[in-house]
């Protein structure tokens, strides 16, 4: 017996979409709208979902709706199941939808933005302004989602100065809540300019920990401003509200932080180089017109007189100190004679050089009788004291 021919998938997928869209024209479904968005193009993608299951939902941008959907909102909608083959999934395209009452998280996000807003923490007076220059920025997010990821790579592509302090954070399920806000107490102990905290976008339920009221008293107590950045653009979290600064993305987070990127700060170097030239260029104009006025004013001819009166002063002084010091060198010289000769005259070998002299010839005596004629007088030569010499050598120099 011949093998039938099997299936192709996309043939699978057509039967499939005949069989839903020919049995279930019409479904007629309450739920609760989650993980809501709006594409470019207008088409409207979201999920309703119950405690048990969940159905994707599309509304084509030719089906112009009167209501604003929002995550959490519960709603009745009316329209047919299709399949859509690219991702092999069936979903209900949404003709009619109207709001069915509150949703349950929608209620206690209603309930606890009041409670906040009362309380003054959504005031724009208490509000931190984020540092028009952040060199030192604090990231709370999860340290494998895509958010931290854009966060530093958009930072350090504008402006690799900046340092960024990362505290890896839980951002859904079970607790979560409680360690944002750890994350925030514990980056509130560095000395920080900003704090991103956030993550990347999510249903109602996945970003469900940054509408809690541990997370807003985080912020609401932090030292340091914080901008939120949590889910897409159209996603608004309490933390949004609470924060000093609501960015649509974490991308947007870091480029709000990075509002002067390195080119700016080298093009206001430059430009500021530039307005000290001309500034210093400006003031030598003036100072030299004011010099060439001054000196067409006969301040040249009044500066030169008491140039050359300093001149004259200076040699007379000049020409007044020789004669000083030579004064002081004679007296010194004088002095110095008159003690020379004092000393002289009490010398105990004075008698010796007045010629008297005594000769020992083999360890005897020689008489005056007995030296020859010719050997009789002794000449005895004295040396000249040295500080007279040097003195007087200084005057001969001055003279």
């Amino acid at each position: 017996m011949e093998e039938p021919r099997p299936e192709t998938i996309s043939e699978l997928t057509d039967r499939l979409k005949n069989l839903l869209e020919t049995n279930f024209t019409y479904v007629f479904v309450i739920g609760e709208i989650s993980n809501y968005k709006i594409n470019q193009s207008g088409h409207h993608y979201f999920s309703l979902k119950d405690s048990g299951a969940q159905i994707s939902c599309a509304i084509w941008n030719s089906n112009k709706i009167n209501i604003q959907l929002v995550d959490g909102m519960k709603v009745v909608a009316t329209g047919y199941i299709s399949l859509y083959p690219p991702q092999g999934k069936y979903q209900i395209i949404v003709q009619t939808i109207k709001p069915a009452g509150i949703g349950d998280l929608y209620q206690k996000f209603e309930e606890l933005k009041k409670k906040l807003e009362q309380l003054g923490y959504f005031d724009q007076s208490r509000k931190r302004p984020i540092p028009k220059i952040c060199l030192k920025v604090g990231v709370s997010t999860s340290p494998t989602g895509a958010a931290i990821r854009d966060i530093i790579s958009t930072i350090h592509n504008r402006l690799p100065l900046v340092e960024i302090y990362f505290r890896p954070t839980m951002v859904q399920g079970e607790g979560s809540e409680l360690d944002i806000a750890r994350a925030i107490e514990e980056l509130n102990q560095y000395d920080l300019d900003v704090i991103i905290i956030g993550r990347g976008g999510g249903s109602i339920e996945d970003l469900w920990s940054y509408n809690t009221e541990v997370v807003a008293n985080a912020i609401f107590n932090s030292r340091i401003p914080i901008i939120s950045a949590v889910g897409h653009e159209t996603d608004f979290t309490i933390a949004d509200f609470v924060a000093d600064e609501r960015a649509p993305t974490p991308t947007g987070a870091a480029q709000y932080v990075t509002k002067y990127t390195l080119l700016d700060y080298i093009n206001y170097l430059d430009q500021a180089q530039s307005n000290l030239k001309n500034i210093l260029f400006n003031k030598i104009n003036q100072y030299k017109i004011q010099l060439d006025r001054t000196f067409n004013n006969n301040f040249r001819e009044r500066f030169l007189d008491k140039l050359y009166f300093l001149q004259q002063n200076l040699e007379d002084n000049e020409e007044k100190m020789k004669s000083l010091i030579l004064q002081k060198i004679n007296f010194l010289l004088k002095d110095l004679q008159t003690k020379e000769n004092l000393f002289k005259s009490l010398h105990p070998l004075l008698p010796m050089e007045k010629g008297f002299v005594y000769i020992m010839q083999n360890g005897k005596l020689i008489d005056n009788d007995q030296i020859p004629l010719k050997n009789k007088n002794i000449e005895i030569v004295r040396k000249n004291d040295l500080l007279i010499t040097k003195l007087i050598e200084i005057r001969n120099k001055l003279i």
